[in-house]
């Protein structure tokens, strides 16, 4: 799938002014969706109004999409929950796909560098518990911003995923180094930084988590 590479960087993170199709679109090209992906039971986490699972539902694509966020209480149509990536409310092995799109670990970007990898690695680990042997966790639009400690810390708890539980980690980087975020004043900041998308491969052979 193509990208629009001038509209892509002039891209705002927050998604509330976005349509259900266009957010459809972020996450088919961020998490590089297959049409074979939507057989899966998904669980996508910081899911933001749930408006993927919802576009999804509505046009027959999946109806096996569960939304995860702080805010929002359970409801049955949309497959909604609200719950917390570091305390993901689902049993052992629920899904096949666990995905996140500009949120984990962006969203944690203000925390101090200790509580920062406490938090990565809280909400990999849940991820990975959810997840079925086999199955897949991807992250999409990380970003390792320049001359700062956050690319190390997420790399290091990558790292802790691989030795603790023989995890495959794959992490494609982007050809995009200027991007833009959004101050207060909802005007556009140009940062430096490397985007990725990373891919985590839980094994077959199921580890005591």
């Amino acid at each position: 799938m193509e990208k629009n590479t001038e509209n892509f960087l002039r891209r705002e993170p927050s998604i509330e002014d976005k349509s259900d199709e266009e957010i459809f679109q972020n996450y088919m090209e961020d998490l590089e969706l297959l049409p074979e992906d939507f057989d899966k039971k998904i669980l996508d986490i910081e899911s933001r109004s749930a408006k993927f699972a919802k576009w999804a539902k509505e046009h027959n694509v999946s109806s096996e999409i569960y939304s995860l966020e702080p805010e929002q209480e359970f409801q049955e149509k949309t497959k909604s929950v609200k719950g917390r990536a570091e305390n993901i409310p689902f049993q052992n092995e629920a899904f096949d796909l666990v995905i996140s799109n500009c949120s984990i670990p962006n969203e944690l970007s203000g925390k101090n560098p200790k509580t920062l990898k406490e938090k990565v690695r809280s909400s990999l680990i849940e991820m990975m518990r959810v997840v079925k042997p086999g199955g897949e966790i991807r992250l999409g639009r990380v970003l390792y911003k320049s001359q700062q400690e956050r690319g190390k810390i997420i790399d290091d708890v990558l790292n802790e995923l691989c030795e603790k539980y023989d995890a495959e980690i794959e992490k494609i980087s982007q050809p995009l180094a200027d991007i833009y975020k959004y101050d207060a004043n909802h005007k556009p900041v140009k940062l430096l930084a490397q985007v990725y998308f990373i891919k985590i491969r839980k094994p077959i052979k199921k580890n005591k988590l």
